[in-house]
């Protein structure tokens, strides 16, 4: 009996070193493939924090998101669903299936363990759909404090400070940081910032031609560039062009 506890009791270490492992080349080693593996033996197992490990490696990096979202069922069943896999749970909800009020559920659940990166999303989700304000203001500025205000989050808390608060010098610092980190709604923005406060013309007009090809040039913007090309550039032209789409999308200065 002695010797069968011990045996059970060393294939448990063994067990929990190797999904210590799985972590470890996801996480530090950026091996998904590899750390599938080993996962799917352990989940074979029933090692069960294996399980929600699996969804978040084949959503975020596979964008498989039916059999991620298996994964995430399986683990919730059984009690396993960690902050991690809550929060991208969350995430497949929201951006996936248009459901954000579950997807916000999922996300405070991961927010309630203490998973930093589910704070600007819930301000984004509270923001953009709840129209709670200050709740959102709270939950950006909570991932501002953890340093954990990713790009699409950070335009939005640019937007919530300008058009709710009036604190634009404020709002230009999360607009230039969500365009400097890609999120391509933010180009135009942080465009228009550099132009009108005559920061940087050159820079201007790059991250105008960025909103351009992302198709993210929206009429207000659209009249800055071509203002830019006029004035900046003597090319009247072209300018003129820009200033006829704004007009047409319903934004006209005269």
């Amino acid at each position: 009996m002695k010797l069968r506890r011990k045996l059970k009791k060393a294939s448990s270490h063994n067990t929990a070193v190797l999904y210590e492992r799985a972590v470890d080349l996801y996480l530090n080693e950026n091996k998904p493939d590899e750390s599938l593996r080993i996962l799917f033996k352990l989940a074979k197992s029933h090692y069960k924090k294996a399980f929600g490990e699996i969804g978040v490696i084949l959503y975020r990096e596979k964008h498989d998101v039916e059999n991620a979202e298996k994964w995430f069922r399986e683990a919730e069943k059984i009690g396993v669903l960690l902050e991690e896999a809550s929060y991208e749970y969350g995430m497949l909800h929201y951006l996936e299936k248009d459901d954000w009020k579950l997807g916000l559920n999922y996300l405070l659940k991961a927010a309630e363990k203490g998973y930093e990166l589910a704070y600007g999303d819930i301000g984004t989700i509270l923001y953009l759909y709840e129209l709670d304000f200050y709740q959102a203001e709270r939950w950006f500025e909570k991932a501002v404090k953890e340093e954990a205000l990713l790009a699409p989050s950070a335009f939005y808390y640019g937007q919530l400070l300008m058009l709710e608060r009036n604190e634009l010098e404020k709002s230009k610092k999360y607009f230039k940081q969500s365009a400097e980190e890609g999120f391509e709604l933010a180009y135009a923005e942080y465009a228009s910032i550099l132009y009108l406060d005559k920061i940087d013309v050159d820079e201007a007009e790059v991250y105008f031609k960025k909103a351009e090809e992302a198709n993210c040039l929206s009429a207000p913007h659209a009249y800055n560039y071509g203002e830019l090309l006029i004035i900046e550039r003597n090319e009247i032209e072209t300018g003129k062009r820009y200033l006829e789409l704004a007009k047409a999308g319903g934004y006209d200065e005269e």
